[in-house]
């Protein structure tokens, strides 16, 4: 039998289930109005990965000591949908302000691409340390 969860993770997790379906809700009602609203579309997409992110949340373990694959696997899909739900976020709120599509997706697809590349160099700086090289820094 597994431990109570906490009540900031109940709260967490109630937070993000409403604000997502909220976020659904004011999203279809755009769609009623106007089909063709790509934002409205992508906002629906959003809610759907508040919900999701909040079980993520929820599911996480709650002490790092006793750290299994599974725990790691959690954490991944999380950091996933945080990472989505930024994209998705900054595209719904560049497009809510009237930007065009693609000042919206260069809007959105800054921190994923900031993330993949913080993680390649990330990989490479490993990489020399475990090689033994200097990591160039000039003293």
């Amino acid at each position: 039998m597994s431990a109570p969860r906490s009540r900031s993770s109940l709260v967490v997790l109630l937070t993000a289930v409403v604000g997502g379906c909220a976020i659904v809700v004011f999203a279809v009602r755009a769609l009623f109005r106007d089909p063709s609203a790509d934002a409205a579309w992508v906002a629906v997409v959003l809610g759907a990965l508040f919900v999701a992110w909040g079980i993520a949340f929820d599911r996480l373990p709650d002490e790092d000591h006793d750290q299994h694959d599974d725990d790691h696997d959690r954490r991944r899909v999380t950091g996933v949908l945080s990472t989505a739900m930024a994209a998705t976020g900054a595209y719904v709120v560049i497009r809510a302000v009237g930007r065009p599509v693609d000042t919206a997706l260069v809007g959105a697809l800054a921190w994923p691409a900031w993330r993949l590349v913080n993680r390649f160099l990330d990989g490479v700086i490993r990489r020399r340390e475990a090689r033994g090289e200097p990591d160039g820094a000039a003293d």
